[in-house]
C-alpha cells in the first residue's frame, strides 16, 4: 500500500476521533443521558425506603408534539420545488410529483420522516439519508434465429450487459448471459448515534461540510454486496458487543451483545463511511467517499469521487450557527428533575401519613409487626406494659400534599412554556371547553398554545425536509438516465431525471393544526362561494376563472385532509377539458347568436307592432275627421236645402196667387214700370 493511502487512512481516523459523536464525548454523553429520561431509567439518586418514582415529562412532551408535527407532514404534496422562469411550472411540477412519490411513497416516507423527527426532538438533530441502491440480476438465453444484429440490439438496452458465449451463424443460434443492472432509489432515517461531524460546523447544510461519516455494523456479506475487496473484507475482525454508550442507550434493556449468523458470512463488522473533502492534487478540495472498518491502514475499503454528500438534518429549535441543534431534553430536563422530585416527595409523605413513624420500647413491642408495612396492621404489646401508650407513640407527620400538588400544577405550565401545549391540548377538559367559552374563544386558546408545536414545525420543514427534498431531487438527476413512471393528477407520464435541471428552491407544504385547519377550510369555502356568485353576475374572465375556480376547489380539498383532491374534479389544463370547455364556448356562441336572432325579430314585430298601431291610430284619426267634416257638410248642406227649399216654394206659391187675383204676398222688389 502506497504512503499516500497510509497517510489518507491515517488522517481520517484522526478527524474521526475528534467528530462530534464519537464515544464518549459530551454529545454522545448527552444523547444516552436523553434516552435515559425518555425510558425514566432509575437516575442513580433513588435512597432505599423511599419512593423511587421518575416522571415521564420528556417522553410524553417528545411523543405529543410528534403526533401533532407528523400531522404536519402528512400531505401528499409535501414539497414542491420553485420553477426556474415563466416556462417552467409544468417541468417543475412534474419533477415535485416524481420526487414525493419517490420519497414518500417508494421507501415509506412517513414511518422514515417520522423516525428523524423524533430523534430531533429527543436527540437534537435528525437524519435522513439518500443513495442509490443497484440490484444486479444475470440470465443466461438461448437464442434461435439469432443474428448479428439481434445480439447487437440486446446490448443497445441501458442497464443490461450482454456476454456472448455461443453463437453458430449457419444454424442461426446464440446463447448469450444477460446481466441487467436495476437502480433503486432509498432514502431512510438514521441513528443520531452513528453520525459524526465537525464539531464547529456551524449549518444544517451538509453539502458543504468538509467532513461527516457514518458509523455503519453490517453483515460481511453485506460489504462484499456493496463491492469491497473480498480479501480484506475476510481478514476483517468481526464486532461481538456494541460498545458505544448512546447507541447502546437506544435499547430498552441496554443489552450489549449482537445477534451474529450462523457463519462467517453473518459476522457483523463496524465501519466508517467517510464523505470528505481531500486535495486533488492541485491545492483545490474534490469530494470523494472513503469507506474504512478500523482506524489503520490495512482497513481502507473505498476511496471514490463523489459530488453529493449522503445527508440531510435538521433540528426543532435553532441552534445558532450549529449543526448540533436543541432538544425537547435540553429544555425539559430541569423541568422532569423537579417533577420527580415532587412526585417522590408527595408520595413519601402519603405513606408517612398513612403510616407514622413510631418509638417503642425495646422488648416490649413486636418489632416484626412493626416493619410488616401494613398500614393497618395491629401491633403486638406484651402484657406486662400496663399502659399501650406508654410502650409505643406514633409521631404525627403532616399532610402537606395539597402544597406539592400546586407545586406540580405550576411546573406543567412551565413544560408548556418551555416544550409547547400539546399534552394540554390533548386533554379532555381542553377539548370540551367550547361549551363554557365558546368556539371562537377555543379557537383563539389553541391558537396560541399550538405556537411552540407550530414553530418546531416550520424549523423542522425548513431544515430538514427541505434538505432531503433537494437531496432528494440531486441524487435522482445524477443516477437515472432511464425514465421513470409517476402518475400526474391521475395521467402516467415519464419524465427521465437525468434531464432534469438543478433545482435549489422547494417549498415545503406544512400541514396545519385542527384549529389552522378548520379556520382556513372556512375561508377556503368563502372564497368558493364568492367565485360562484361573481360567475353568476357576469364576472366571469374578468375577475374569476375556471382555473382559479379549481385551484380554490382542490386547496379547499387538501386543507380539509381530503387526499388527493384532485381525482374529483378535472384538470381544466388537461386536453379532455380543453376540448369540453371549447364545446360549452362554441355552444355559448350558437345559444348567443340564436338569442340575438330572437331579440332581433322581436324588436323587428315590436317595430311593426308599433307602426301598426301608429297606422291604426292615424287611420282612425283621419276617419273621425273626415267624419266630422262629412257631418258638418251634411249638416251644412240640409241647412243650405232646407232654406233653397223654403225659397222656391216661396217663389212659386207668390206668382200663383198673383195670377189667381188671389191676394198673395207681396213681392218686395220694385215694379220696374214704377207706382
Amino acid at each position: 500500500m502506497s504512503q499516500t493511502e497510509r497517510e489518507l487512512a491515517q488522517s481520517v481516523s484522526g478527524q474521526l476521533r475528534e467528530c462530534a459523536g464519537w464515544d464518549g464525548d459530551t454529545i454522545s454523553q448527552d444523547r444516552k443521558t436523553a434516552l435515559d429520561y425518555y425510558f425514566q431509567r432509575p437516575r442513580g439518586d433513588e435512597i432505599r425506603g423511599r419512593s423511587s418514582v421518575v416522571t415521564g415529562d420528556v417522553s410524553s412532551m417528545v411523543e405529543a408534539n410528534l403526533a401533532q408535527m407528523l400531522e404536519s407532514f402528512s400531505n401528499q404534496n409535501i414539497a414542491e420545488f420553485d420553477a426556474n422562469g415563466p416556462k417552467d411550472d409544468d417541468q417543475a411540477s412534474l419533477e415535485s410529483f416524481a420526487v414525493v412519490q419517490a420519497v414518500m411513497r417508494d421507501n415509506n416516507g412517513y414511518q422514515e420522516l417520522g423516525t428523524a423527527i423524533k430523534d430531533a426532538l429527543l436527540l437534537r438533530n435528525g437524519w435522513i439519508k439518500c443513495w442509490i441502491e443497484e440490484q444486479e440480476t444475470a440470465e443466461t438465453l438461448n437464442l434461435e434465429n439469432a443474428s448479428v444484429d439481434t445480439i447487437a440490439g440486446l446490448r443497445e438496452e441501458p442497464g443490461i450487459e450482454v456476454e456472448l458465449k455461443a453463437f453458430d451463424e449457419t444454424a442461426q443460434t446464440a446463447t448469450v448471459r444477460v446481466t441487467s443492472t436495476l437502480k433503486h432509489f432509498r432514502s431512510k432515517a438514521v441513528d443520531p448515534a452513528n453520525m459524526l461531524y465537525p464539531r464547529q460546523w456551524n449549518t444544517t447544510e451538509c453539502q458543504d461540510i468538509p467532513f461527516i461519516a457514518e458509523r455503519h455494523i453490517e453483515a460481511r456479506s453485506k460489504l462484499l454486496e456493496r463491492g469491497f475487496p473480498k480479501a480484506k473484507i475476510s481478514r476483517l475482525k468481526k464486532w461481538t458487543h456494541d460498545t458505544k454508550i448512546d447507541s447502546l442507550a437506544r435499547d430498552v434493556r441496554e443489552e450489549p451483545s449482537l445477534s451474529h449468523g450462523v457463519d462467517k458470512s453473518g459476522d457483523l463488522i463496524e465501519w466508517f463511511e467517510c464523505f470528505v473533502l481531500v486535495d486533488s492534487g492541485n491545492g483545490i478540495a474534490e469530494r470523494r467517499r472513503i469507506s474504512m472498518a478500523g482506524t489503520s491502514a490495512q482497513s481502507l475499503l473505498e476511496n471514490e469521487p463523489v459530488s453529493l454528500v449522503s445527508y440531510a438534518t435538521g433540528s426543532p429549535f435553532i441552534n445558532a450557527h450549529r449543526m448540533t441543534g436543541i432538544s425537547l431534553f435540553d429544555k425539559l430536563k430541569q423541568t422532569q428533575d423537579l417533577n420527580t422530585g415532587l412526585n417522590r416527595a408527595l408520595m413519601d409523605n402519603v405513606n408517612t401519613v398513612i403510616k407514622n413513624r413510631t418509638a417503642y420500647l425495646d422488648g416490649k413491642v413486636n418489632t416484626d409487626d412493626l416493619a410488616d408495612g401494613r398500614p393497618n396492621g395491629n401491633i403486638r404489646v406484651k402484657a406486662s406494659v400496663g399502659n399501650v401508650n406508654q410502650a409505643i407513640t406514633a409521631f404525627q407527620t403532616p399532610d402537606i400534599s395539597g402544597g406539592i400538588l400546586q407545586n406540580l400544577e405550576y411546573q406543567r405550565q412551565v413544560r408548556s412554556e418551555l416544550g409547547g401545549a400539546s399534552l394540554e391540548l390533548a386533554t379532555g377538559q381542553m377539548q370540551m371547553a367550547g361549551g363554557r367559552v365558546g368556539s371562537q374563544g377555543v379557537d383563539r386558546a389553541f391558537s396560541v398554545m399550538e405556537q411552540l408545536a407550530a414553530h418546531m414545525t416550520k424549523n423542522m420543514a425548513t431544515s430538514l425536509i427541505r434538505n432531503l427534498f433537494l437531496l432528494a431531487h440531486a441524487t435522482l438527476r445524477e443516477n437515472f438516465d432511464t425514465p421513470v413512471n409517476v402518475k400526474v393528477n391521475g395521467r402516467w407520464t415519464s419524465p427521465t431525471p437525468s434531464e432534469w435541471q438543478p433545482r435549489t428552491r422547494v417549498t415545503v407544504k406544512v400541514g396545519m393544526s385542527p384549529g389552522e385547519r378548520s379556520r382556513k377550510v372556512a375561508t377556503l369555502q368563502q372564497i368558493v362561494d364568492a367565485q360562484l356568485n361573481l360567475a353568476q353576475q357576469g364576472q366571469d374572465n374578468v375577475l374569476v376563472n375556471i382555473e382559479g375556480f379549481y385551484r380554490a376547489l382542490t386547496d379547499w380539498g387538501r386543507a380539509a385532509d381530503v387526499p388527493n383532491p384532485e381525482q374529483y374534479f378535472l384538470d381544466p389544463s388537461t386536453d379532455e377539458s380543453k376540448q369540453a370547455l371549447q364545446a360549452k364556448e362554441q355552444s355559448a356562441a350558437k345559444a348567443a347568436e340564436a338569442n340575438q336572432a330572437l331579440m332581433s325579430q322581436a324588436v323587428g314585430l315590436e317595430q311593426l307592432r308599433t307602426a301598426f298601431d301608429k297606422y291604426k291610430a292615424d287611420q282612425t284619426t283621419a276617419f273621425e275627421y273626415w267624419k266630422e267634416t262629412l257631418h258638418a257638410e251634411i249638416e251644412e248642406a240640409k241647412i243650405v236645402g232646407k232654406a233653397t227649399t223654403d225659397l222656391v216654394s216661396q217663389t212659386k206659391f207668390g206668382a200663383k196667387n198673383n195670377g189667381n187675383g188671389q191676394t198673395g204676398i207681396e213681392n218686395d222688389k220694385p215694379d220696374d214700370r214704377g207706382t
